[in-house]
């Protein structure tokens, strides 16, 4: 027998009398989207007939489907350039009018994934958002880009300039104001690899356009489950490595245009030059996605608590986690707590209140109280911490990872009443319990020798022990994989603080790095991160480099206020700090006006803790002193004394100060 190649006759139009059919015009034709609806019943047909059982991938339909012989648009006039060939979407509008309109939702999505994948998460996302598929038309560029031409300036070397390139892009995306982003698979998601993914979001920010997370649903399963049992921070720590100066493209071309776009100033033949728009895109969009997953998790627990139904108790905590991780505004430390009292009250419903998953939420409930900085939420906090303390030794639980965790709580609370002997020592044992627990695989236990290490700096231990500590908490956060971790950055900060003293230079590259981890973990915006603010101002002050140092003290008072953490303690302290800075620069007048407004805050913290005990007055006292000495010195003109670098924190007696 003999094989014939034949040309394929062009298609005929749909004639329904019903649809008059207008042909679009070049610029109608670019934003043109194809219903979800036709792509779950219509073109899975297609793929089907054409790959049998087989789920191709978006690379392997583009090679059968789309500019092939047998492509739906090989025979037709493409109405953006006249010429024979056009895209799969105007070939639809041609052939079935009626499934395609001006797009409605662009497609964030990677070639990679399957059409099944792709699909089935389209129609996911009207399902769970009460949309019509037929009325919702998607712009996905492997069916609405016109491939013919694609693969024929592939094969001519030819590419569209930049201009042509930022002009269509942005077209496209202002046209639809509304960005769809699939994630797959969950845990380790294939677009925050690419290019252009990496940037549709970012630009999805900043053009305020609204932007939405959907997962397959097996994916999505996956996510529940790990959120009802090892946690969230695997996926938080990935979303810290989007990088978009590392993300891939098919096209070379498209790589340098998009990193043009985002720094005209970017050398980019130079794949290690710093970038700090770079760096900053990257902050914007992993923020933006960190906090898409938490309210994926907050909104699937409360559905389920709403129809009555259970949810393991871990899951609430771990909600919360996700949601204190955010940037640090009212409304999601608000969530965060309703997720802790969602929990509580569903134990004490279901009769759970002695289990190690109980003991475990009444821990972290009360670590939150006690972080938010209000006198009863502390005292509430510290009545929790016992709660939890006797429920663990009531299910002989103490020598586990949880339990070294809540003792090194228990430490770090008695630090901030001034009771430095019994901190040591609940370190210490917090240390025994986690080694004892084989757990120093944990966050736990880096965080418990970092604190450690610390606490021995401030207290004038031999030095070699000290940087023994440090280097034992660096290489566990390695270890575990935590180098893109808020803890790793709080390390970071300390271990530059403690250098300081003999090594300016050592510690000036630490603070940069850990401005480096809490940015690229989307923790720019939150209190930690305005403490290692505060703490590089310090070192510029004792650097006698006073320029610098209000530079830093502004940004973190900026940055407090912000945040809303104005009339903490701590924020007192730094306007301290600060009002002493610019007494030191001659500002004679800010300095007076930051030191009042530091007394006002701490003397407002004094009269709320009337009632508390002495040693949880006392550091606000102490504190309180200093600022009216200070303010007493810039009253009288005197600023030779601020002229003087303070001693560094490492040639401090070991005593009974502030530690």
């Amino acid at each position: 027998c003999c094989l014939r190649l034949c040309r394929r006759r062009p298609p005929k139009p749909n004639r329904n009398p019903k649809i008059k059919i207008k042909p679009p015009t070049p610029g109608q034709s670019e934003v043109l989207g194809i219903s979800v609806a036709y792509l779950v019943k219509t073109f899975r047909k297609e793929v089907t007939a054409v790959f049998g059982d087989e789920d191709p991938n978006y690379y392997e339909v583009n090679k059968k489907m789309l500019y092939s012989d047998i492509a739906k648009g090989r025979f037709i006039k493409c109405p953006r350039d006249g010429r024979e060939g056009c895209s799969y979407v105007d070939a639809v509008n041609l052939l079935e009018p009626g499934h395609t309109q001006p797009a409605t939702l662009m497609l964030s999505w990677s070639w990679h994934y399957t059409v099944e994948t792709v699909v089935w998460a389209l129609e996911r996302w009207c399902r769970l958002n009460g949309k019509d598929p037929k009325k919702v038309f998607v712009w996905q560029c492997a069916l609405c880009n016109n491939q013919f031409r694609v693969e024929e300036s592939k094969a001519k070397g030819e590419w569209e300039s930049f201009d042509t390139f930022k002009d269509m892009f942005e077209k496209r995306m202002d046209h639809t104001s509304h960005i769809l982003s699939l994630m797959a698979p969950w845990d380790c998601p294939v677009n925050t690899t690419r290019i252009w993914c990496v940037f549709e979001k970012h630009m999805a920010v900043v053009k305020n356009h609204k932007f939405d997370v959907i997962l397959p649903e097996e994916e999505d399963a996956k996510f529940q489950h790990a959120l009802e049992t090892s946690g969230m921070q695997p996926i938080w720590e990935l979303f810290s490595k989007v990088d978009i100066q590392s993300a891939q493209a098919t096209s070379e071309i498209d790589r340098r245009n998009i990193l043009h776009l985002v720094d005209p100033d970017l050398n980019l033949d130079d794949p290690k030059a710093y970038s700090k728009r770079c760096s900053k895109l990257n902050a914007e969009v992993v923020s933006r996605l960190q906090s898409m997953f938490a309210m994926l998790a907050v909104d699937n627990i409360n559905k389920r608590v709403d129809k009555g139904k259970h949810v393991p108790l871990p899951a609430f905590s771990h909600a919360a986690w996700l949601l204190e991780s955010l940037r640090a505004e009212k409304q999601n430390l608000e969530h965060a707590h309703q997720m802790y009292v969602k929990g509580m009250a569903q134990s004490e419903r279901e009769g759970t209140t002695q289990t190690m998953d109980h003991a475990r939420l009444l821990m972290k409930y009360s670590a939150h109280l006690s972080r938010n900085g209000q006198v009863e939420g502390m005292t509430l906090g510290k009545e929790y911490h016992y709660k939890a303390d006797e429920l663990f030794k009531q299910l002989g639980a103490t020598v586990t990872a949880e339990y070294g965790e809540l003792l090194k709580d228990r430490a770090n609370a008695k630090a901030v009443t001034g009771d430095y002997d019994g901190q040591l020592e609940t370190m210490l044992e917090s240390r025994r319990v986690l080694i004892e627990a084989g757990a120093r695989h944990t966050r736990a236990y880096p965080n418990v020798i970092k604190s450690l290490a610390r606490y021995y700096g401030y207290r004038k231990y031999p030095r070699d022990e000290v940087h023994a500590l440090f280097d034992e908490a660096r290489d566990c956060w390695i270890a575990i994989g935590g180098e893109y971790s808020v803890g790793y950055g709080m390390l970071l900060k300390e271990m530059a603080v403690f250098v300081a003293g003999e090594d300016s230079n050592r510690a000036r590259e630490l603070f940069q790095e850990a401005q480096r981890v809490y940015i690229a973990a989307g923790c720019n915006q939150t209190s930690d991160y305005v403490a290692l603010l505060k703490s590089i101002g310090t070192f510029f002050w004792e650097e006698k480099d006073y320029t610098e140092a209000k530079r830093y003290q502004l940004k973190a008072k900026h940055s407090a206020e912000k945040l809303h953490f104005s009339h903490s303690m701590q924020h007192a302290v730094l306007l301290k700090e600060l009002g002493r800075t610019l007494a030191t620069l001659g500002e004679t007048e800010e300095a007076k006006q930051v030191l009042a407004e530091s007394q006002a805050i701490l003397d407002r913290l004094l009269e709320e803790r009337k009632d508390a005990p002495p040693g949880d007055r006392g550091a606000i006292f102490r504190h309180l002193q200093k600022t009216k000495s200070l303010q007493v010195q810039v009253d009288a003109g005197d600023l030779a004394v601020h002229k003087q670098a303070r001693p560094n924190r490492n040639s401090r007696q070991k005593s009974g100060k502030e530690g």
